[in-house]
Formats: C-alpha cells, sequence, structure tokens
C-alpha cells in the first residue's frame, strides 16, 4: 500500500492519523475506543486544530481534531462547542440545506446531522467499512477480484485505523465518502446503508483519494500522485483522466461556468474548462502547497495554503490576487458566511474576524 502523506504535506493531519500506524495492536484498541466515545468537552475546542467549515443556512459548522465540532450563529463572531458521538479527528465537513449534512474523519467515520449541526449520530466507521469491502470483494469475479479481496482482508485484519478525508452528497439520499489506502463508498439512502465502488474506480493500486466534487454533471475525484478521476454516470463508474501534473491533488473547486479547479501539492494549480480533458496552469505566486478551496457567490474561487495566504482567481484570471489576511496561518478550510465574511478554519481554532472577500490586492 502506498504512503498516506508525503514529507511534510499536511503534516497535522498525518501526524494524528499516523500515530496509530506506527504503535500496532494498541494503538488500533486505542482507536476502536475513540471512535465509540463521544468528544468531551472543553473550554479550548473553540481553539483547537479545526479542518473544515461549511455553512448550514444561517449556521456555520466546523470540525477538528478530537472529534471537536464548534458552531456559530453570528457569522463566525462566537464559537460554541455541540456534541460529538466520536473522539476521532474529523477532517471534513459539509450540508446540503440549512439543517441535512455529513462529517467523515479518522477510524472511517461517517458523522449525520438533521438539525443544521446541533446534534450528530454517527453512520459508519472503520469497522464497518472493511466489512463491506470484504463482503463486496466476495461477491466480485472479475480479474482484479483477489487483489481488492486480499486487501479487503488487510483492511479487516488491521482494525479501524484509516481515514475518510471528503464527501460529496448529491441530495439528502445520494451521496459518496472517499478516503485513504482508494476507500470509496457511496449511499443511496441518506447513509443508512453503504456499499463499496472500489470496483467500479480506476485505481487499481488504491492510491489516497483526498478530494470529490461536482462540476456540472460529472464527478471527479482527486488524489495522491496525480490520481484524476471522472464520473460521467452519476458516479456508476469512475474512469482515470491524465492529470495536469504529477503530484498530489488535495482538492477541486467548482468554478464558473461549469470549469474545475484542481490543486494540491508545492502551490501548483490548473483549471479546466472541458471536464478535465485539458489544463491552463494558474500562478499562484510561490510554491506553497494549497490546502482548500471555495467557490464565493460571484463565481471567483478562493485557494488558501499552509503558509497563511488566500489566493482569488476571478474568472478568467490566470493569476492569483492575494486577500489581505491578519494573523495568517496554517490554514484548512474555508466557507462563507451569509452576511459575505469569509471565515477559515486553521490549525489555531477558526479565523472570522469580518474578512471582507470583496477587498483584494494586486498580485505580490
Amino acid at each position: 500500500m502506498p504512503t498516506f502523506y508525503s514529507g511534510p504535506i499536511k503534516a497535522f493531519i498525518a501526524s494524528l492519523w499516523m500515530v496509530t500506524t506506527f504503535y500496532g495492536s494498541v494503538a488500533v484498541a486505542q482507536t476502536a475506543g475513540l471512535f465509540q466515545q463521544p468528544a468531551i468537552h472543553s473550554a479550548m475546542a473553540t481553539q483547537s486544530v479545526m479542518l473544515s467549515v461549511a455553512r448550514a443556512g444561517q449556521r456555520l459548522v466546523a470540525v477538528g481534531e478530537r472529534g471537536f465540532i464548534i458552531v456559530s450563529d453570528d457569522n463566525g463572531a462566537t464559537w460554541q462547542q455541540v456534541g460529538s458521538p466520536v473522539s476521532v479527528t474529523l477532517v471534513k465537513v459539509r450540508f446540503i440545506d440549512d439543517n441535512q449534512g455529513w462529517a467523515v474523519g479518522h477510524a472511517g467515520t461517517v458523522l449525520h446531522s438533521q438539525d443544521g449541526g446541533s446534534t450528530w449520530a454517527k453512520q459508519l466507521d472503520g469497522v464497518r467499512t472493511a466489512e463491506i469491502e470484504l463482503e463486496q470483494a466476495r461477491r466480485d469475479t472479475d480479474e482484479r477480484a483477489p487483489e481488492r479481496l486480499s486487501q479487503a482482508q488487510q483492511l479487516v485484519d488491521e482494525g479501524p485505523d484509516k481515514p475518510l478525508l471528503d464527501l460529496l452528497f448529491l441530495d439528502a439520499q445520494n451521496g459518496w465518502v472517499v478516503g485513504a489506502y482508494g476507500l470509496a463508498f457511496v449511499t443511496h439512502d441518506g447513509g443508512l446503508s453503504w456499499q463499496s465502488i472500489r470496483a467500479h474506480v480506476d485505481n487499481p493500486d488504491g492510491l489516497h483519494l483526498y478530494g470529490i466534487a461536482r462540476i456540472g454533471a460529472d464527478v471527479f475525484i482527486a488524489g495522491e500522485q496525480g490520481t484524476l478521476l471522472r464520473s460521467s454516470d452519476t458516479g456508476q463508474t469512475f474512469e482515470a483522466l491524465t492529470p495536469p501534473f504529477e503530484g498530489t491533488i488535495f482538492g477541486l473547486a467548482p468554478a464558473a461556468n461549469h470549469s474545475i479547479l484542481a490543486f494540491g501539492l508545492r502551490g501548483k494549480a490548473f483549471e479546466s474548462r472541458d471536464r478535465g480533458e485539458t489544463w491552463k496552469r494558474l500562478d499562484t505566486l510561490q510554491p506553497v502547497t494549497l490546502t482548500s478551496g471555495l467557490r464565493l457567490d460571484d463565481d471567483s474561487v478562493l485557494l488558501a495554503d499552509e503558509s497563511g495566504r488566500v489566493l482569488r482567481f476571478a474568472d478568467g484570471d490566470t493569476q492569483a490576487a492575494v486577500l489581505q489576511i491578519p494573523q495568517p496561518r496554517y490554514f484548512t478550510g474555508m466557507t462563507q458566511a451569509t452576511n459575505g465574511d469569509l471565515i477559515i478554519s486553521s490549525t489555531r481554532g477558526m479565523l472570522s474576524s469580518a474578512i471582507k472577500v470583496e477587498s483584494s490586492e494586486s498580485p505580490q
């Protein structure tokens, strides 16, 4: 199996996950306890490592280490912790409307909220993901079935230590989650049940899958070593595309006119206006790894990096403009509040002090 993270890239996520890899069965037992144990209530939760933030109607919801989930009902001015059924790191959160949202994270965790993030229930964990993989592999009959069966058995034997890293829901019933070692699952009943789609994803080496996004009628998945996949049949099959660069792609962001931005290692960013067939390189000004992307209400796209820069690309721009951000830090996620403020998650909590996205600078 491939190495989960290379060098310092996303080291803050890697360190929280890889510690369970290096200490064998004891660590697996500890991980098992964490995904079965509710998060502690902590006065420091709002200042902890937060890895993703999303908008649920008027509310903001952020997730991070130790299973912490925090919410804001005043456009990010103040945050309060809410209960979480797990104590493992949560990596990504997304909402499809004011109420329905999902979060994914370490130990194969999937959480679901039906009330705008006030309460959460666990829908999936690493024990069940391994069982699903094994059940599916036993049913497969194609030429790669023996290899998938071996990989699935390894997942069961190693225990629930593999993270899910991103998710996409088209509506309240249909969605996908993707993660390390090529993990990929689909649900058609809102997360009550899940099926492995590994056999339908052109990723024979089980490379890590970091991002999934819908652009127009297509669904794209991006990941390790330039992995780039596209589905034109609503996720029934994913075909490999020629990537815009060979390094790891950490994220995908939709842009105007059904175009797509792919971004990741060492500040690489590219735009495609033809469903990923061809790509145009974007100038991000510095070779610093990009960690998150966001399409704004005006159809421009923001990209954040690990040095604390936020770059803005208006439609047609090939060179970034840099937003004026106070207190730059390692940024991990972004969303736009209902009042237009930019809300950023980081390794030191939330940054949301009236950062107006229209206040961009000249390139520097």
